[in-house]
């Protein structure tokens, strides 16, 4: 004797004429707070944390967790550049500065992926890239720290090792960043 059992068209409609839409007209769950989201003492987010590598010349960080898609995508040069700052012959505050302006506009003007030049150091003293150590530093930190999502050396063609891709994370209307705050760099206080 064969048992009849309801199609899958049937029992999805059965299942699906118990469903009711949400009362609140959204999320009923407040989302599990992240690494990334963690409140500082004056109510703000704080940075989110950064995993890094390097081998030579080549530089790369990223927040920890972010999709190693589109890290590899940015390592490959596939998502090119919309505006470049070119810091060569600054000295370390101008540097700050410069990059501190730069990344508000950028990220204010909803570009995602840009490319800073921060020099290879052959003219600096030691031949060591003073900038370029510094860029690491600044990009990981307040403020820039809270928009940048990812960084990587540059292709070539983009000035390799001298040059570095940055990807901005979507600037949304609601977010507050303090462009005033200051990362924990001595060479950007002046000795008194």
């Amino acid at each position: 004797m064969a048992e009849d059992f309801p199609s899958e068209s049937e029992l999805f409609l059965q299942i699906m004429g118990q469903v009711r839409p949400l009362r609140t007209g959204g999320r009923d769950v407040s989302p599990k707070p992240s690494a990334a989201g963690s409140l500082r003492p004056d109510g703000q987010d704080a940075a989110p944390r950064f995993a890094f590598s390097s081998i030579g010349h080549y530089l790369q960080g990223h927040v920890e967790g972010f999709d190693k898609t589109v890290i590899n995508r940015l390592r490959a040069g596939v998502l090119r550049p919309q505006a470049r700052l070119d810091l060569h012959g600054l000295t370390i505050p101008l540097a700050f500065e410069g990059l501190r302006t730069f990344m508000r506009d950028c990220w204010r003007n909803c570009l995602r992926t840009v490319l800073v030049i921060p020099g290879r150091g052959r003219n600096s003293p030691y031949g060591m890239g003073v900038l370029r150590e510094k860029l690491q530093l600044w990009l990981t930190q307040e403020p820039c720290g809270r928009v940048v999502l990812a960084f990587c050396t540059a292709l070539p063609r983009d000035g390799g090792p001298g040059s570095v891709y940055v990807l901005l994370r979507k600037n949304r209307q609601n977010d507050r960043i303090d462009w005033e705050r200051m990362p924990t760099d001595a060479d950007l206080y002046p000795i008194v």
